[in-house]
Parts: structure tokens; sequence; C-alpha cells
């Protein structure tokens, strides 16, 4: 290693006659020293994946309260989809009785995005927000908003009314 600027490192290769195996378990062991040196002296930053700028968040643009829908997750630079995020979310919203995902690590087959089916269920109706945010990098976030409205009268079903149960016990008469 003969060079390392800030968001720079120069390595030098030098031909061997060992196995190439040989030679990439010591470029491992130097890259893995670098790190750990450049890290303790406080030279370099390690993050997950790629920079990201921002998490697009797709959503349908409105819903009814108390009813589950589908939110797609997508890691962005740019205007390009980040393939190779490996980092964990944690999702918030504006409805604090949301019923939402829990944390989530992107994988590989990810991608970049990920859908969380009938993942997200808001309980108050007006405009509410979902926020997916890396954890360890609050300043790496996406929002996405919802209209939800009340629940119609036809869109209730019995056990969503909460009615009170009726008794099955049988009636006994004294005798007279």
């Amino acid at each position: 290693m003969s060079n390392a600027k800030s968001g720079f490192v120069h390595l030098d290769a030098i031909p061997s006659s060992k196995s190439a195996r040989l030679g990439l378990g010591s470029v491992l062991a130097t890259l893995r020293l670098w790190a750990l040196t450049a890290a303790v002296a406080g030279s370099a930053t390690f993050g997950c994946g790629t920079p990201h700028a921002t998490f697009d968040i797709g959503v349908p643009s409105s819903g009814i309260a108390g009813s589950p829908f589908t939110v797609t997750v997508t890691a962005m630079v740019g205007e390009s989809r980040d393939t190779v995020i490996n980092c964990s979310i944690h999702f918030t919203s504006s409805d604090s009785a949301a019923v939402l995902p829990a944390d989530y690590l992107f994988t590989a087959t990810d991608a970049g995005s990920h859908t969380f089916t009938s993942g997200v269920t808001l309980m108050t109706a007006g405009n509410q927000s979902i926020t997916a945010t890396e954890i360890g990098v609050p300043g790496l976030t996406g929002t996405a908003y919802v209209t939800v409205s009340a629940p119609t009268a036809a869109q209730l079903t019995a056990s969503e009314l909460s009615l009170p149960k009726t008794s099955s016990a049988a009636v006994h008469r004294l005798p007279e």
C-alpha cells in the first residue's frame, strides 16, 4: 500500500512466483489491515452497499383505514437502482397506530428492491406518511404519502364492528 488519500486508495501489485491463491490472500490481508488502520485513524468510513441518496417507496395514493396494502422499497442512487445494497431498513409512520413491517435486511436476491405484500396497515383516517430509514444512517430515508379514508358501513364486517357476543347458555326454570 503506497498511497491513501480521502476517497482514494492506491495499491501496488508486485508480481510473484507464488500461486495466485497465495497472492489473493496477501491482497485480502493487506486490505483488511488498511481498513482497520483507516477506521481507527478516522480517515475512512465504511457503509454497506453503495452510498445511495434515497429510498423510493411505492404505495397506493389512497387506502382505507384498517385495510392492509403492499409497499415496495427501492434503494436509489440518483436515477438508478442500487442493486448491491445490503443494509437494514426501519419503517415509521405518521399514524401512531399503523401496523408496519419489521426491520428488513436487503439481500443480494432483492437487487435493491423489496416488496412487502400486505405489509402496511394504516389505522387513522387522514393524510398519513410512511418512511423507510436505513438503520445506522438516519439521513438515508424515503417517505411516501397515503390519503386514508374511514371505512364505510358496507366495508365493515361483523368481526370488525366489535358486536357484543351472544350467550348460548340455556335458561332453566325453577320448579313451582
